[in-house]
C-alpha cells in the first residue's frame, strides 16, 4: 500500500476509491473495502482509501468530537492487511471544510482519479454535510464518477456503528466490541521508556502512549501483547497511574510468566479481551504489587478461554 502525499496529487490514473472516517475499521468498513477491492478487480484499476486526520468533527465541532476507537497507526495497518494499493489522508481543516459539494466531488475526481466511488449509505460531504450520495450520483455525471452504496452491515437486528462501538469501550465491555469489529479490539504503537518501577517491583512492563482521546474505559485488562509473530498473554493497564503519576495516560502491558526483551520504538500491539476491575490508587506501592499479583492469577484463569 503506497501512502498518497500532496506531491502525488494530481493522481494521473483512474483509481475505484473509497472515502471515511473508518475509525475502528469495523464489520460495517470492512464491507465497502471488500466492494472496494472486488470492484478495483472488474475494472482493472487500482484502489483507493481516502480518510481525515483528525477527525473532522474535531476541527469544526471540537467540543462535540468523537472520541477515538483506535489510532492512526492501527487504521493504516488494518487498511494494508486488506490489500489496498493507494491511502491518501487528507489533513482537515477549515479550509478544506469549506468545499461545496461540486468542490468535493471535482477534487474527487479531477485530484485524485476517481472513476468509480463506494460509500456507506449514510455518506455526508462538502460543507456543512449538505452532500449525500444522490447528490454524489448527480455531479457524478458531470466528472465521469458513478457512485456505489453499500448497505449497513447488522449484528443481531442492530446496526453496526462506530456509535455503538464508543459506547461500548467507554464501558469497558471490549469482549462485545469485537464482535462489531469482527477481529478483536487492538492498538498498535510504539514501546517507550517507561519510569521502570514494573521491573521494581516484580512485573515489567512494555509502554505505549494511546491517543489523548481514547474512548477505552481506564482499568486493567486480561489481553495479550503482539510483537514479531508472537503474540503473549499479557495483563493490561491503561489509565493515568493515580499511585504513581496521576497525569500522563499510557497502557502498560505485563507478559505473563515471560520475560521478553522489548526495545524502546519496537512496533508493538496491545490486545485488549477482557476488563478485569477500574483504576485505582492504591495507598503505597506495596498495596498496589499485591493487586497486581491479583490482576495476574485472574487473567491466568483466562489464558486458553475464549473471551
Amino acid at each position: 500500500m503506497k501512502v498518497l502525499t500532496k506531491e502525488d496529487i494530481p493522481l494521473n490514473q483512474q483509481v475505484v476509491c473509497t472515502i471515511g472516517n473508518f475509525d475502528g475499521f469495523h464489520k460495517g468498513h470492512k464491507q465497502i473495502i471488500n466492494r472496494l477491492i472486488q470492484r478495483s478487480k472488474q475494472l482493472k484499476k487500482p484502489s483507493l482509501v481516502i480518510t481525515f486526520e483528525p477527525h473532522p468533527k474535531k476541527v469544526l465541532d471540537p467540543e462535540n468530537a468523537p472520541c477515538r476507537i483506535i489510532n492512526l497507526e492501527t487504521k493504516m495497518e488494518l487498511l494494508e492487511k486488506e490489500g489496498i494499493d493507494y491511502l491518501f489522508i487528507i489533513n482537515f481543516s477549515p479550509v478544506f471544510a469549506t468545499l461545496s459539494p461540486k468542490e468535493f466531488i471535482q477534487f474527487l475526481c479531477k485530484g485524485l482519479g476517481c472513476s468509480h466511488l463506494i460509500v456507506g449509505h449514510d455518506w455526508r460531504f462538502g460543507y456543512k454535510g449538505e452532500g449525500n450520495t444522490e447528490t454524489a450520483e448527480q455531479l457524478g455525471k458531470e466528472y465521469g464518477l458513478t457512485v456505489e452504496v453499500v448497505p449497513p452491515v447488522l449484528l443481531g437486528n442492530e446496526r453496526i456503528s462506530s456509535t455503538k462501538i464508543r459506547q461500548l469501550l467507554k464501558r469497558g465491555e471490549v469482549d462485545k466490541v469485537s464482535q462489531y469489529l469482527g477481529r478483536p479490539y487492538y492498538l498498535k504503537g510504539k514501546a517507550v521508556e517507561g519510569r521502570k518501577l514494573g521491573s521494581k517491583i516484580g512485573f515489567p512492563t512494555v509502554n505505549i502512549l494511546p491517543p489523548p482521546d481514547l474512548c477505552l474505559k481506564k482499568g486493567v485488562y486480561y489481553g495479550a501483547l503482539g510483537y514479531g509473530d508472537t503474540v503473549y498473554p499479557s495483563v493490561i493497564n491503561y489509565g493515568l497511574r493515580p499511585t504513581v503519576d496521576g497525569k500522563t495516560a499510557v497502557i502498560e502491558a505485563h507478559i505473563i510468566d515471560r520475560q521478553v526483551d522489548i526495545k524502546p520504538s519496537s512496533w508493538v500491539k496491545v490486545y485488549f479481551k477482557k476488563f478485569l476491575r477500574p483504576e485505582k490508587k492504591f495507598e503505597s506501592i506495596d498495596y498496589l504489587k499485591k493487586q497486581i499479583q491479583s490482576d495476574v492469577e485472574e487473567a491466568k484463569k483466562l489464558i486458553g478461554v475464549e473471551v
